[in-house]
C-alpha cells in the first residue's frame, strides 16, 4: 500500500511553460485527504518550496536543491555546504561559458548555472576531478556535492516516517529525478518524461506534466 508520494516540481505538477497545473493541486489535496503523505523535491530553493508547500498545501516535508535541504514543519536542515560547488562554480565562469543563475542567492547547499553546450563536456570532466556532480534539470545545471541528489532526500522521508520503499511512489520527468527511480519503490512518469525514467517505471502516463500526476493518482488507486 502506497502511503507516500514522492514528486519533482518543474515539468511533473506544472505546464511546460512550468505554470503550476491545478488539475495536479486538486488531486494532490484529495489524495492527501484520503491519508496519503505528500512531499516535493525539487532543485529549486527552499523559499520556492516553503511557497509551494504552503500555497498548494503539501502535508509532508518538502525538499529543495535536489535534496540538499529539507523544510519540516517550521524547522528547516541543511544536508550539505555550498562551499565546493560554489567554488567550482567561480572557477568555471573563469575559463568557460558557466553563469550563475538569480536563485544563488538563496542556495545554501548547491549553485545553479547555464552554459553553452559546447562547454558540457569540459565542464563535466572538470566537476569529475573536483568530486563535484553536475546534473542538468532541464531548466538549469546544478553543481552538487557527492550524495546529493533526490534519492538522498528519498532516504530521509523513508527514515522519518518508518516506511519501507514498497510504500513509496516517486514521480518525475527529467534525469534528474533519476536517483529516486534507482531506489526499489514504485516509479512513475508522466508522458514527457525522458526515455531514461520510462524504462525504470512501474506505470508510464499517456499524459504530459500536472495532467500525467492526476492520471498517476488515479492509477495507484491514490483518488
Amino acid at each position: 500500500m502506497i502511503k507516500l508520494a514522492v514528486l519533482d516540481v518543474d515539468g511533473t505538477i506544472t505546464s511546460r511553460d512550468r505554470r503550476i497545473s491545478t488539475a495536479s493541486v486538486e488531486a494532490l489535496r484529495k489524495a492527501q485527504d484520503s491519508g496519503l503523505i505528500t512531499s516535493l523535491v525539487s532543485g529549486n530553493v527552499l523559499p520556492v518550496m516553503y511557497g509551494l508547500k504552503v500555497f498548494v498545501g503539501i502535508n509532508g516535508p518538502v525538499f529543495g536543491e535536489n535534496g540538499g535541504i529539507m523544510l519540516q514543519g517550521d524547522e528547516t536542515k541543511a544536508f550539505f555546504s555550498k562551499e565546493a560547488p560554489g567554488r567550482f562554480v567561480t572557477e568555471m565562469s573563469v575559463t568557460t561559458s558557466v553563469r550563475p543563475i538569480l536563485t544563488n542567492r538563496w542556495r545554501e547547499t548547491s549553485m545553479s548555472f547555464v552554459m553553452d553546450q559546447a562547454d558540457v563536456e569540459k565542464v563535466r570532466e572538470a566537476a569529475g576531478k573536483k568530486d563535484i556532480e553536475v546534473v542538468d534539470s532541464g531548466y538549469s545545471w546544478h553543481a552538487l556535492n557527492p550524495g546529493q541528489n533526490k534519492g538522498f532526500a528519498v532516504d530521509v522521508l523513508a527514515g522519518i516516517y518508518g516506511l519501507d520503499f514498497s510504500e513509496i511512489l516517486v514521480c518525475g520527468d527529467s534525469d534528474n529525478d533519476l536517483s529516486m527511480f534507482e531506489k526499489p519503490v514504485v516509479r512513475a512518469t508522466v508522458d514527457n518524461g525522458t526515455e531514461s525514467l520510462k524504462s525504470k517505471s512501474d506505470y508510464v502516463s499517456d499524459l504530459g506534466f500536472g495532467d500525467g500526476v492526476v492520471d498517476i493518482l488515479k492509477h495507484f488507486s491514490l483518488i
